[in-house]
C-alpha cells in the first residue's frame, strides 16, 4: 500500500519549507512521491513553490481537507494510490487530525493506502499569543501526531526547548506522551530525515472538539498592481499587523511584481520576509480574524507605483 505522510502544523510554522528539503531527500533515494497540497484561502500559493521543484503536486484549495473538502481529499488519495510509494500530505494551518484518520481508515481498509509519517511542526514564538480557538486548532493537530518538531528555532529569541515544551503541554492539556524530536527544522540532515521517515502517527485518547474553520478564522485573497519596493511593503505589513486597522492578521503569503521579477512575501508569527524572487503571478493571501478586504487592499496599493 501506498504509504501517507502528513506533515501539519499551525498557520506560518514552516510546514512548506520542510516539505521542500523533505522532498528533495525523497528525491535522493529514488523514491517515486506526489504531494498533496491544502489551502484555507484562495490557492496557487504553495502550489507554484512546489510545483517549481517535484513532478506532481495536486491542490485542493478553498476550504479545509478536514472540513469542507474531505470528499475531495479522500477522492485525491484513492486516485494517487497504488501510482507512487509515497504521498506527502501538507494541510492547512487549520487542521483536524481526527478527520484525516477518518479518511485514512477507509482507503487502509480498502487496500489503497496506510500510515507513514506523521509530523506536527511548531513555532515556538507563536505559543505564547495563541488564543483559545487558535489553541484548539493545535491540539486537534496533535492528538495523534508521532513526533512534534521545532520550526523557526534559528529566529530570535533563542528557542528554550524546556520552556516551549512546557508552554505546549500545559497549554495546550496533551500530557506527556508526546515525542519532541530533539532537532529543529533548520538542522536536519539525511540521516534526521530517515529517522523522521519512520515517526508513525501515535494515535491518544481525547476528547474530540468539532470546529468548523471557516466560522472562526478568514482568508481573503489580493490581486495588487503596480510595483512594490522590499522595504516599503514590509513596513506597511507590520503596521497592518500592530494596528489591527484591517482585521487580525495570522498569516500572509504570496507573491508581488518588484522593478525586477517579483517579491516573496511570507509573514508569520515570528516575523515577515519581503525577499526578491523569479517573477510569479502577483497574488497575496491573507488569513486572520475581522479582515477588512477592502481596507487591506487600499493601504496596500497606496505604496505600489
Amino acid at each position: 500500500m501506498t504509504k501517507v505522510d502528513l506533515i501539519t502544523g499551525f498557520l506560518g510554522a514552516g510546514k512548506t519549507t520542510f516539505l521542500s528539503r523533505y522532498g528533495t531527500w525523497l528525491n535522493g533515494q529514488g523514491c517515486r512521491f506526489a504531494v498533496i497540497e491544502n489551502e484555507f484561502g484562495a490557492g496557487s500559493v504553495d502550489q507554484t513553490i512546489l510545483g517549481e521543484e517535484f513532478d506532481h503536486v495536486s491542490e485542493l484549495s478553498g476550504g479545509c481537507i478536514c472540513c469542507t473538502m474531505k470528499a475531495g481529499f479522500h477522492n485525491a488519495l484513492a486516485r494517487l494510490a497504488g501510482n507512487y510509494d509515497r504521498i506527502l500530505v501538507e494541510p492547512s494551518g487549520l487542521f483536524d487530525m481526527d478527520e484525516f484518520f477518518e479518511v485514512l481508515d477507509v482507503l487502509e481498509r480498502d487496500g489503497l493506502c496506510e500510515p507513514g509519517m506523521c509530523l506536527t511542526l511548531i513555532d515556538p514564538h507563536c505559543l505564547s499569543g495563541l488564543t483559545s480557538a487558535e489553541q484548539t486548532v493545535l491540539r486537534a493537530e496533535l492528538t495523534g501526531t508521532g513526533a512534534v518538531l521545532w520550526t523557526h528555532a534559528d529566529i530570535l529569541p533563542v528557542l528554550d526547548e524546556d520552556f516551549a515544551i512546557e508552554q505546549v503541554l500545559n497549554i495546550l492539556n496533551l500530557g506527556e506522551s508526546l515525542y519532541f524530536y530533539p532537532v529543529p527544522s533548520h538542522r536536519l540532515t539525511g540521516e534526521d530525515f530517515a529517522v523522521l521517515q519512520r515517526i508513525c502517527p501515535n494515535r491518544r485518547e481525547h476528547r474530540r472538539t468539532p470546529v468548523n474553520h471557516q466560522m472562526l478564522f478568514q482568508s481573503t485573497l489580493l490581486r495588487l498592481s503596480g510595483v512594490f519596493e522590499p522595504a516599503k511593503l514590509h513596513h506597511t505589513l507590520a503596521e497592518l499587523i500592530r494596528t489591527e486597522a484591517h482585521g487580525k492578521i495570522l498569516r500572509v503569503k504570496g507573491f508581488v511584481c518588484a522593478e525586477s521579477g517579483s517579491l516573496e512575501v511570507n509573514l508569520t508569527s515570528s516575523g515577515c520576509s519581503v525577499t526578491p524572487c523569479a517573477a510569479r503571478r502577483c497574488i497575496l493571501n491573507f488569513i486572520g480574524h475581522d479582515l477588512d478586504r477592502a481596507g487591506l487592499k487600499a493601504a496596500l496599493q497606496n505604496i505600489a507605483r
